[in-house]
């Protein structure tokens, strides 16, 4: 999840902190666009006190750069020493269990990253409370979707919409929709999953928020894809394949060039899959997409050997 829009704000007490939305890399960086993110990042970390309210932001920008690149092994060895620090804000301490939560559930560790999810669960219901943000209940939907209860986790969205919903900010409206069409995708429900990935995408796509854009209209490619709507789903993979080239992110590309050749498979377009695969590169491939790598590598193998009989007639 993609924490919601956030300017940089210098906090005069760990209270102020709490009560503010979860930090956001995106938003300081584009107010800083002299240096690259993660350089601009470590020496505004260098220049101010430690564990001062400014430095935790800082850092929370860096878990957030991170987390949207998806670093996992960088992610957790940031991560590891920070959950040592005793007096660390709410908000952060949220955070860091959010984080470390993903970060576990990637590396398979699903016990320890439902503990960790457990803790960010109590943490958030904790601060919503007190503080009445409208992002704190589409962040336990979020959670509840990923660990607990799927229909409690749609019950605090559409909470969350009455109560917030006139609010014109495009990245709440983006969490909103995007968690609801993944209940949804989750119930197999693919036409409303993509009527509320396709609101999703509507509030984000103007904006400057262009890692954000990537999960709205990759979102939308991979249901359109799942309901064999095979003309919008390369549309939407177009556009993402798009964005993550400008932003340099190999990992996520490989997963959507994949994607759209099982699309080319489906149409039975074997020369503009045989294009695709040719850029693919394997290692930045997570394991478990590795079959469908291998079989579609075989496919427009096989596809492309003369057969025995046009050998002999050839000869």
């Amino acid at each position: 999840m993609i924490f919601l829009l956030l300017f940089f704000l210098l906090f005069s007490s760990i209270s102020a902190y709490a009560s503010e939305h979860f930090s956001d890399h995106e938003t300081y960086c584009l107010e800083n666009e002299e240096l690259a993110c993660l350089a601009l990042l470590k020496k505004q970390t260098e220049s101010v006190p430690l564990y001062s309210n400014t430095w935790f932001k800082l850092v929370s920008y860096k878990l957030d750069y991170y987390y949207d690149k998806r670093e996992f092994k960088k992610l957790e060895k940031i991560i590891t020493p920070l959950l040592e620090i005793e007096e660390a804000p709410d908000v952060f301490e949220l955070q860091l269990s959010y984080y470390y939560s993903k970060t576990l559930a990637y590396f398979g560790k699903k016990e320890q990253a439902k503990y960790y999810a457990q803790l960010a669960i109590s943490k958030l219901e904790k601060i919503y409370h007190i503080f009445e943000d409208p992002m704190r209940m589409v962040e336990i939907a979020n959670m509840e979707y990923v660990f607990g209860d799927r229909q409690k986790a749609y019950q605090l969205l559409l909470l969350a919409e009455n109560k917030f919903g006139k609010r014109g900010d495009p990245v709440f409206h983006l969490e909103l929709h995007t968690n609801k069409g993944h209940i949804f995708f989750t119930w197999k429900n693919y036409e409303r999953a993509a009527r509320f990935y396709k609101q999703a995408l509507h509030w984000i796509k103007d904006t400057e928020h262009d890692a954000k854009k990537v999960i709205a209209y990759s979102n939308l490619a991979r249901t359109y894809q799942l309901m064999e709507k095979h003309k919008q789903a390369l549309e939407h993979f177009r556009h993402t394949e798009e964005l993550l080239l400008k932003q340099n992110n190999p990992r996520l590309l490989a997963v959507i060039l994949i994607r759209t050749a099982e699309v080319y498979e489906k149409l039975n377009e074997l020369d503009k899959l045989r294009q695709l695969m040719s850029r693919i590169n394997l290692s930045d491939l997570s394991h478990g997409y590795h079959e469908t790598y291998k079989r579609l590598d075989n496919l427009t193998t096989s596809k492309s050997k003369p057969s025995k009989a046009n050998s002999l007639q050839l000869n």
